[in-house]
């Protein structure tokens, strides 16, 4: 499942635990038999300050945000396509869809085509791709999402975009893979 060494629960420091058991509450996760809690979770453990705030900020983007959920899924998928994070695109992919994001805009994305959606869909498309390739928004660009999304919407994209980035990082370090019965989207080499 991952390159990472699991940890017993048992063998925790008091910080990791609090953690861990902050985590399972806070997610509503049921860890597997092995004590795993999967994703980026585990890794997160190997410094419980940061997985705290991590998880803290990553519930926040996830729920807290002036954007509509759909577009939140939306742009985590983006993302996780960018990295080619299988695990990430597993878990996001699918809440799109049920959030309304249509299969076949997931579908284009998945492919490296630029999505055919809503004028709103496609903005995302088109924002989280310049930041992350070009490194910049072009003024244009800038002005449209602002008058879409507003100043606080634009920042609150950057953030979700750089936050499944670092996400996608660590996925992709310990190779945390899809979950049985999952077929993982983008090959990867041994």
């Amino acid at each position: 499942m991952t390159r990472q060494t699991i940890a017993d629960p048992q063998t925790f420091s008091p910080a990791q635990r609090e953690e861990y058991e902050g985590t399972v509450r806070a997610l509503k996760m049921t860890p597997r038999a092995d004590g795993a809690l999967g994703g980026p979770f585990d890794a997160w453990l190997l410094n419980p300050e940061l997985a705290k705030r991590l998880r803290d900020l990553g519930v926040f983007l996830w729920d807290g945000t002036s954007l509509d959920r759909s577009l939140v899924e939306l742009a985590i998928s983006i993302t996780g396509r960018q990295w080619e994070s299988n695990f990430e695109w597993a878990a996001h992919a699918p809440r799109a869809v049920q959030h309304g994001i249509p299969q076949s805009v997931i579908d284009d994305i998945r492919e490296g085509r630029r999505p055919q959606g809503t004028p709103e869909q496609e903005l995302i498309y088109d924002v989280c791709t310049a930041i992350a390739i070009g490194h910049r928004l072009p003024m244009p660009l800038y002005r449209q999402a602002v008058e879409t999304f507003g100043e606080r919407g634009l920042v609150e994209l950057m953030a979700i975009a750089g936050y499944y980035t670092l996400v996608c990082m660590i996925l992709n370090a310990f190779e945390v893979q899809v979950r049985a019965g999952v077929t993982a989207a983008f090959a990867r080499e041994p």
